[in-house]
Formats: C-alpha cells, structure tokens, sequence
C-alpha cells in the first residue's frame, strides 16, 4: 500500500487527499475479508499513525470531521484484528479511541461497528449478558446499511448463550427481516458491510446454543444457507467467515449425531493455515471437540481421530503479541 503524503507543516488536508486516504481505509476492509487479520495490522497502524499526524495538522474544518472517521475506522479495523488475535486488552484501547473519533466525526455507522467489536470481545471472553447489552445499545446507532443486521444478530448470540429464547427469537426477528431487506445500497466497504452469509452463521450459533433438536436443524438449516451465500460472491469468500460457517454446520450435525457428516466439515476447516486459526475459530472448534468428548461419541474411533486432529490444531493459533506487529 502506498503511503500517505503527509503535507508541510503549514499546509492543510484537501479533497483530493482525503479521497486518497479514504480509498486505503476502503482497501484495507476489503482486504480483511480475504487475508489474515495478522497480515494487515501493520498497514492498518502505519496508516493510522499518518492520519492522525495530518489531524495535528491545519485543515478545513469541513474536512475536520471526515478525517476523524476514517481515523477512527483504522482504529476499529485494530481492534477487531486484535480481538480475533486474541488480544482483548488492545481491542479495548483501540475501540476506546475509535470512539472518540466517532463522536467528534459524529459518525454512526462507526458507532455501530465499535460496539460489535466490543460485543464480540465480550462474548468471546464468556461475558454473554455483557454481549448481549452491548448489542442492544449499539442499535441506536444503526441508521442505515447493515449495521442493524449486524448487531440484531450478535445480540441474538448473546442471549442464545443466556439461554434467553424469548430474547432471541426477538433478535432474529429484527435480523430476518434486516437479511430479506438489505439491497447492494449498503455502499459500507468490505468488513465494515454485514453480509447476510455473515448474519446467518449467527443466527445457526444462536439456535445451536438454545440446544434441542428442532433446534439443531434449524442451526444446519441456516450453516448450509450462510456457506451458500458466502462462497457465491469471491470477494465475500474470508476464509475465516467460511471456516465459522462449516464449523456451524459441523456442530450442528453433532447435535443431530450425525458424526460422518459432521467430520466432513470439520476436516476442511482443520486444514487452514495458522495465520487464519483465529481466536473465534478457534473457539468454535473447541466447541465441537468438548462435544465428541461426550458420551454419545468416546467409543467412536473417528471420533477419538477428529479429536486428535483437532489438538494439533489448536496447537497453533493465530494468537500474536501485536507489540510485534505494530511497528
């Protein structure tokens, strides 16, 4: 990526700059759809870094509030890459400042992108009720794209985690009918766009989690629905938003006892790259070993195989020290 030329001292932010800068923040998005959250931090931070260097600087005042959003979406792209890199305490800094940037740049599509991110920090850090609030009050702020989408459907996963039904089945509801009504007019670039592939993952998590069989089938029902609509479209294709998907479907096939199928997508997903054993990956691959662990499967020797499989995986996550990366 090209770097940003930071102006002169006295000179100011222009229009054709900000474009300059924008597109990269929209490069950068698109790019964490199909490459690791590792390999992009280091041009997400330098771009950051730059950016605020120009907001130190003299600009238009008209041109003051742009520059804090895309600031404070470079902010939101580290604290999402650190959250999958298992860094919840440097994803708490970096929604802290994309906050800030938010409210200055008064952007709610921003606003609701942070308070995913924060969701999914807690939610993946075992804070469900937390989640599932963070969520709710993220919606205020979901005016227009697919960020009501986005943030319907991880409440709906928090309280699935609660074992609220009431609640979620209020989610989904919102997250339906945001799935059936969302056109090509959400023009938000790449991860910053919640992609109905993406919501029915969720939505599988969720009914999953509420357990039972009627359940169960819903969850593969939706898992079959979210691969189908993520592998159609190349630049939807992250690794990683799959990987969730196959491990979705693979759950809910162990819920149904259907251990061949089920070993038939997890299999694939064990096959990934280091690079892309984020922590959410890896923690629904948890989620499937403690399964086989359970009664119902410890005399299957292609059970005791998949585990097996399984340990080397987790072996060796993404997990990093982004005091390494950022420099």
């Amino acid at each position: 990526m090209n770097r940003v030329p930071v102006p002169g001292s006295r000179a100011g932010v222009d229009h054709d700059l900000l474009d300059q800068i924008s597109g990269q923040v929209r490069a950068l998005a698109a790019d964490y759809l199909i490459q690791s959250p590792i390999a992009l931090v280091n041009p997400v931070w330098r771009l950051r870094r730059e950016v605020f260097e120009l907001l130190e600087k003299r600009q238009h005042p008209s041109l003051t509030a742009p520059l804090y959003s895309l600031a404070g979406r470079l902010c939101a792209l580290i604290a999402h890459a650190s959250a999958d890199l298992g860094d919840p305490v440097a994803a708490e800094t970096n929604t802290r400042t994309a906050w800030l940037c938010a409210e200055l740049a008064d952007d709610d599509s921003l606003r609701a992108f942070i308070r995913w991110v924060q969701s999914n920090v807690a939610y993946w850090g075992g804070d469900y009720p937390g989640a599932a609030r963070i969520a709710l009050s993220g919606r205020r702020h979901a005016t227009k794209g697919s960020n009501l989408l986005r943030l319907a459907s991880a409440e709906a996963r928090a309280w699935a985690a609660c074992g609220e039904t009431r609640e979620v089945e209020q989610a989904l509801t919102v997250a339906r009918a945001e799935r059936d009504r969302i056109t090509g007019e959400d023009h938000q670039a790449g991860v910053f766009r919640f992609e109905p592939g993406k919501a029915a993952y969720y939505a599988s998590e969720a009914w999953l989690a509420l357990g039972g069989v009627p359940n169960a089938r819903l969850a593969a029902r939706e898992a079959t629905e979210a691969l189908s609509l993520l592998q159609a479209v190349p630049a939807q294709r992250s690794p990683e938003l799959v990987a969730a998907a196959r491990l979705d479907l693979c759950n809910a096939h162990l819920a149904l006892s259907d251990l061949d199928a089920a070993a038939g997508e997890l299999r694939e997903v064990l096959s990934l790259p280091t690079d892309n054993r984020t922590g959410p990956i890896v923690g629904r691959v948890a989620t499937a070993a403690g399964t086989l662990q359970s009664p119902a499967f410890t005399r299957s020797a292609l059970s005791r195989q998949l585990l097996d499989e399984i340990a080397l995986f987790r072996a060796c996550p993404a997990r990093r020290d982004l005091s390494d990366a950022l420099t």
